[in-house]
C-alpha cells in the first residue's frame, strides 16, 4: 500500500472514530484534539504504519499545540489524499458525509427487514440498505456490486437528498422505488 494510501486509510479512521465519539456528546476542540491526539498515538506504534511515520507524528504534533483544530486539519489533508488515491469506498464514504451535512442528519446502516423507520436523526430518515456492505468492497476498495440508500422524509428534504446522490461523479443511480416522502436508490460503480 502507498504512503498515500496509509495516509488516507489514518485520517478516514481517526475521522471516523471521531464521528462516533460525538455521537455521544457534544465536544470542545481541546476534546477533540485530544481524541484524535490518543488515536494517532496508537497509529504511531502501530508496525503497519511504519512508513508513514513521520506525517503521522506530525499531525500528533499539530493536535497537541494550542489553538489548532486537529480535526480541520485531518479533514484537509484527507480531502487532499482523496484527490491522489481514492477508491471506490473512499468516495463513499464522502458521499455518506455530504448526504449528513446536507440534511443535517446521521446516516444509519441496516439490513432491509431490520429498519427502524421511527430512529431518525434530525428530521429525516437515511440508511444504507444492505445484507453486508463490507462485501460491496473489494480488497483494494473498488465496489464489486451495488448497494441502496433509503431515504424517508418531507419532499424539500428528498430534493436535497437526490441533489447530492446526482451531483456524485462517481457512482450511477438508478431509483428503485419512490414516493411523495419515499426514495430508495441503488448504487452501481461508473
Amino acid at each position: 500500500m502507498s504512503q498515500s494510501q496509509l495516509l488516507l486509510d489514518i485520517s478516514t479512521h481517526a475521522l471516523l472514530h471521531l464521528e462516533f465519539k460525538k455521537l455521544d456528546k457534544r465536544l470542545t476542540v481541546t476534546e477533540i484534539n485530544n481524541l484524535l491526539v490518543q488515536y494517532l498515538k496508537r497509529v504511531v506504534k502501530a508496525n503497519r504504519y511504519r512508513a508513514v511515520r513521520k506525517p503521522t507524528k506530525n499531525w500528533l504534533l499539530l493536535g497537541r499545540q494550542s489553538g489548532t483544530n486537529l480535526e480541520s486539519i485531518l479533514v484537509r489533508d484527507q480531502e487532499r489524499l482523496l484527490q491522489t488515491c481514492s477508491t471506490d469506498l473512499y468516495r463513499f464514504v464522502g458521499l455518506i458525509r455530504e448526504i449528513e451535512f446536507q440534511l443535517r442528519t446521521k446516516v444509519q446502516y441496516s439490513l432491509a427487514h431490520d429498519i427502524d423507520l421511527n430512529a431518525r436523526y434530525g428530521k429525516v430518515l437515511v440508511c444504507v440498505v444492505d445484507e453486508d456492505l463490507t462485501s460491496s468492497f473489494d480488497d483494494d476498495g473498488l465496489m464489486i456490486k451495488s448497494t441502496q440508500i433509503l431515504f424517508i422524509g418531507s419532499s424539500d428534504h428528498k430534493d436535497v437528498f437526490s441533489a447530492v446522490i446526482e451531483q456524485s461523479g462517481y457512482f450511477q443511480s438508478v431509483v428503485a422505488y419512490e414516493d411523495e416522502s419515499h426514495l430508495r436508490v441503488e448504487l452501481f460503480r461508473m
